[in-house]
């Protein structure tokens, strides 16, 4: 189930699972994808935290603030490339546009160290897999590219 952000949720007559996961992710055919809520944003683990990642997911984020009520964070692929991004002054413009920049490992890509989110919110995440609970009981999942993550994550600079 994709869908380009510039598009809309396809309206799909018939279809037992599609009615489900709509249903779950509380959409309805038709509407468009850009500005639906977000609550989390997620970027890293092993799926896109490898370095190329995090600095295009930099490019986005510096010199901006992540949105109010929205929650960012990064967790790089391994130790090696945590050391590199902050070698790099990755990791400074993440927390300087409010993000957690955290250990490397898995964290929320599948729920753990306490790394989850509650019932009903909307997480953008590049992690790899959405299926119901992965992130949290009633968690709903968008996957998304690192610089689609990242530009989710930030208040609009026209407003």
């Amino acid at each position: 189930m994709v869908v380009p952000l510039s598009g809309a949720v396809p309206q799909i007559k018939g279809d037992a699972v599609y009615d489900k996961a709509l249903g779950y992710m509380g959409f309805h055919g038709g509407e468009a994808m850009l500005g639906k809520r977000v609550d989390v944003v997620f970027i890293g683990s092993c799926t896109n935290g490898r370095l190329e990642d995090l600095q295009a997911a930099a490019k986005v984020l510096k010199g901006r603030k992540v949105a109010a009520g929205v929650k960012l964070l990064i967790v790089p692929g391994s130790q090696q490339i945590k050391h590199d991004a902050e070698a790099l002054g990755l990791a400074q413009i993440f927390k300087d546009a409010g993000a957690d920049w955290r250990e490397s490992g898995c964290s929320m890509c599948l729920g753990m160290n306490g790394d989850t989110v509650g019932r009903r919110p909307v997480l953008i995440s590049t992690s790899n897999r959405n299926f119901e609970g992965r992130q949290g009981v009633g968690a709903r999942t968008l996957l998304v590219s690192p610089m689609t993550a990242a530009a989710s994550a930030v208040q609009r600079q026209d407003r």
